[in-house]
């Protein structure tokens, strides 16, 4: 992993931010991490950390909203009858919901439905006319929708119905000829063309109703995450404003409570994106949208409990589903041989393709490059695209639209639909763009901080950046790191899924990190990757870090020679202990693809003697990434899903299965094992210290030694206490050293043992 640090400044940079940090009364850090976003004046500063109402635009500055506004009041003054038409994702039900809402202010009973995903994105002529069977329409007002859909709008003119467009979308060139209220074809007249389609329809409801229309704000904010916006400019204002509704307990809506009430946390834009949002997006994604605006617009307590649980459930089904999708994805990648690929495309005919943009956004970032996963819908590849780096996906999408049958979106995201014949030429024609356009993209994982700090951060800078929110898409939270070699790290429960780590005396939190245990208590460098917050407990304040990834250098191992013993010897197993199936080459077997290979070392001094893997990302006992990229492993234990070829760069204990193809280059020594002992004495002297041991917490074998009197060598405890352990006669309980008192095995019966006997 590569980490760029991107608040670079020159020394007339701090002059600048010296200036501005005391003309705010700001920190110079705060001020840094302004003026490196270009909110360089006082006035840029103080309008960016007070997000209000003031920012918000004039809405008639929007073209066709007059001229909307005109229609909607000939539509009141006749009692014509009105029909809202929105989109399945949770922008288009919340755009949806602000319209019907603000038109019963204005005094117009007007009806609304959303499409379910099968019926497609946009507007639906089958189902207008279905319901023009049983309710007059004479207006039709799109939300999220319609720029594209001129030749649908014809028929509905030819039908005697009046269009009016509100869409955030890209405008096609051939626009339809009807009123149009979209901020993209207003670029310099209302100076902003972000909006989110629930932002674009609250900007009409509040040139229709004036103020009333600012008790929608939560659905613009939900919106305006939902379909990551830019949280730059006015959306910064909306979303700001939306929050404080929701964090305001007399004014939270009771359709929000089922989702949002077991967080008795501060509300924050953040937060509703893992809270919120992926419940009330799992509707649409299983075809039932119509609960999520059936809720929106309840006012029925019982019906608001009923419809909220459907949609928990659908949550959860949502997880499952997308987790078999990933999996199955990338078993496709690993045996399609498509690791390698510019933009990965997949397809499966079993996927659902309400589920794959979940699945194209985790593959993109593990791999590293854009990713596009198609289900397939009504006979058709259903795609969903999210990129990587600095890549514009739409562009890229766009280059092959004579192979689509429908694409739309945006830089981050699209959705297209493919024939099923032409799937091949697309796969073919993105690769080639990727080449044409972006010929030296790197596909290594980059993660981007600000800048490395060299002390703890003080409270009051942690208390400054809490000013910078809302943070999303535009306006990331700012990350930092910290870098060192040794660290104090604690399981924060028994469950060992949690870390407690102290970094120069700053305390961090680990969620999910007690796999990484391992890796942070060795001796080696590491640079921590962490997101600043305030936490409060028992009255107490103060600020951490929340690790967000941790960067670990191997390029030094002689701290780690311990560890590399320990998984060397884990590595000996009851079966294929002996070199079958291996290919003998007297000179390293480079590989001209970059991935699907392991360069497997079991000594690392030897590692001199291969140059041309200079460059290559080493770690100890399996590979750091999952992205099936060509690596170094020092001491490999197991065989790795992904990977089709080992190459043995010295002589193992213990050759791994699973691979396709598997090399060992010639007469180059592996581990030397002569400082193990075979004697039994040195046993007995390893066994009276683990019965010392008993009832020891502990996570390896070298941590237990560190527990140890050290009496004897650290090389023979974890070679006998390995031995023991695998006859049985000591294990591990819930990471616990207990003894099995029944259990008598000969030193022999170790297979461990018994390689070290044969090797020695």
């Amino acid at each position: 992993m590569q980490i760029v640090y991107d608040s670079v400044i020159t020394d007339a940079d701090k002059l600048n931010i010296i200036r501005l940090a005391n003309e705010c009364g700001i920190l110079y850090d705060t001020a840094r991490l302004l003026y490196c976003k270009k909110i360089d004046t006082k006035e840029k500063i103080t309008a960016f950390l007070n997000p209000s109402k003031k920012g918000f635009l004039n809405p008639f500055n929007l073209s066709g909203v007059s001229e909307a506004i005109d229609l909607i009041y000939n539509a009141k003054l006749k009692g014509l009858g009105v029909l809202i038409f929105g989109d399945y994702d949770a922008d288009g039900v919340c755009a949806t919901t602000i319209m019907k809402l603000a038109l019963e202010e204005y005094g117009i009973n007007a009806n609304c439905v959303v499409p379910e995903r099968h019926e497609g994105y946009g507007l639906n002529l089958e189902k207008i006319e279905r319901l023009k069977q049983t309710m007059p329409i004479d207006l039709i007002i799109t939300v999220d929708c319609g720029i594209s859909d001129k030749d649908k709008i014809e028929v509905l003119k030819e039908w005697g119905i009046t269009v009016i467009v509100t869409d955030h979308h890209e405008p096609p060139e051939d626009l339809p000829n009807c009123i149009k209220i979209n901020p993209k074809l207003d670029k310099e007249k209302y100076g902003f063309t972000g909006l989110s389609g629930a932002g674009v329809a609250y900007k009409l409801s509040r040139a229709l109703i004036g103020e009333k229309a600012d008790k929608y704000l939560d659905f613009v904010a939900v919106s305006t995450i939902a379909d990551s916006m830019e949280l730059i400019d006015e959306n910064r204002d909306l979303v700001a404003e939306g929050v404080k509704l929701l964090n305001d307990k007399k004014r939270l809506r009771k359709c929000f409570v089922p989702f949002l009430k077991e967080k008795n946390q501060k509300i924050t834009a953040s937060s509703l994106s893992y809270t919120l949002i992926p419940k009330i997006n799992a509707g649409g994604r299983f075809g039932d949208a119509e609960t999520v605006l059936k809720l929106f617009l309840s006012k029925d307590e019982n019906e608001i409990f009923d419809l909220s649980s459907k949609l928990l459930e659908y949550n959860l089904s949502r997880q499952q589903e997308a987790e078999k999708i990933y999996l199955d994805a990338r078993r496709k990648i690993q045996q399609e041989n498509l690791a390698g690929d510019g933009i990965i495309t997949l397809v499966s005919e079993e996927w659902q393709s309400g589920f794959v943009g979940l699945v194209a956004s985790r593959l993109s970032d593990e791999f590293c490059r854009p990713i596009i996963v198609f289900g397939m819908q009504d006979g058709e590849y259903k795609g969903s695209a999210r990129t990587y780096g600095e890549v514009n996906i739409l562009e890229a999408i766009t280059d092959s639209k004579h192979l689509l049958k429908t694409f739309g979106g945006h830089r981050q995201a699209a959705g297209l639909t493919v024939l099923k014949e032409n799937f091949l030429a697309l796969r073919k024609r993105l690769n080639e763009y990727m080449l044409r356009v972006y010929p030296n993209f790197n596909f290594d994982k980059q993660i981007h901080v600000e800048w490395k700090m060299e002390s703890a951060p003080s409270m009051l800078f942690a208390k400054e950046l809490e000013c910078f929110e809302p943070f999303g898409v535009g306006n990331k939270k700012p990350i930092f790191s910290i870098e060192c070699n040794k660290l104090n790290v604690s399981f924060i429960r028994s469950n060992n899924a949690h870390l407690n780590i102290e970094a120069k005396g700053f305390p961090l939190t680990y969620w999910k990190g007690g796999v990484d245990y391992e890796k942070l208590i060795q001796p080696i460098n590491k640079e921590l990757v962490f997101e600043l917050e305030t936490t409060e407990f028992q009255g107490k304040e103060w600020c951490r870090g929340i690790v967000r990834s941790v960067s670990y250098d191997y390029g030094d191992y002689s701290e780690l020679k311990h560890y590399i013993l320990e998984n060397v010897l884990l590595s000996i197993t009851e079966k294929d202990i002996d070199a079958y199936g291996v290919v003998l080459v007297d000179e390293l077997p480079l590989n001209d693809k970059t991935y699907g290979t392991i360069y497997a070392l079991s000594n690392y001094n030897n590692l001199e003697k291969y140059p041309q893997l200079k460059g290559l990302p080493i770690s100890l006992g399996k590979p750091l990434h999952k992205n099936y990229n060509n690596c170094i492993v020092v001491a490999l234990k197991e065989p790795l899903e992904g990977y089709e070829r080992v190459v043995y760069l010295d002589e193992p204990l213990h050759y791994v299965e699973g691979f396709n193809e598997s090399y060992l280059v010639k007469n180059v020594k592996g581990y030397d094992v002569s400082e193990l002992s075979t004697e039994r004495s040195d046993f007995v002297a390893v066994y009276v210290e683990l019965d010392r041991l008993l009832g020891k917490n502990f996570t390896s074998i070298n941590n237990l030694y560190d527990q140890s009197r050290k009496e004897v060598s650290r090389e023979q405890f974890v070679f006998s206490t390995i031995v023991f352990m695998e006859l049985g006669i000591y294990y591990s309980k819930e990471g616990v050293l207990k003894r099995d008192a029944n259990a008598k095995s000969p030193l022999t019966n170790s297979f461990t043992y018994s390689k070290i006997c044969s090797v020695k």
